[in-house]
């Protein structure tokens, strides 16, 4: 192993030990579908336009833009699921979250065109 690796390999262990242990999962279509029968807590991080044209049933809309401002105000005692369209925000999302502290959130991998693609309903 070169030198430079080393080094890199040395600091992602250290900068992984030093924050927060926060944690996310990646979940497909089926698996959110399954945890709306459970009332689990969905949030569409979309901008209000893309959520009014369809949006899981339940779900709250808090732009990912925001998560400043909403980032603190999610139960850390109980599942959060994150989506998006492709589910590219929703990682970011979850991402920011886990260095918050959250250890229970739940994103879902190709957003709403992956619930698209597997047949689920949205609201529109």
């Amino acid at each position: 192993m070169t030198r430079r690796a080393l080094l890199g390999f040395f600091a992602l262990l250290v900068l992984s030990a030093c924050g927060p242990k926060g944690s996310y999962q990646n979940i497909g279509p089926q698996e959110l579908y399954q945890a709306l029968d459970q009332g689990a807590l969905v949030v569409d991080v979309r901008t209000p336009q893309e959520f009014a044209q369809g949006h899981v049933p339940g779900a709250i809309n808090l732009p990912v833009e925001d998560i400043v401002r909403w980032g603190d105000t999610l139960p850390k005692d109980k599942p959060v699921y994150l989506y998006c369209r492709s589910g590219n925000r929703s990682r970011q999302a979850a991402e920011y979250l886990k260095r918050k502290g959250y250890t229970n959130l739940y994103n879902l991998e190709g957003g709403v065109l992956a619930i698209e693609r597997a047949g689920f309903p949205l609201v529109r």
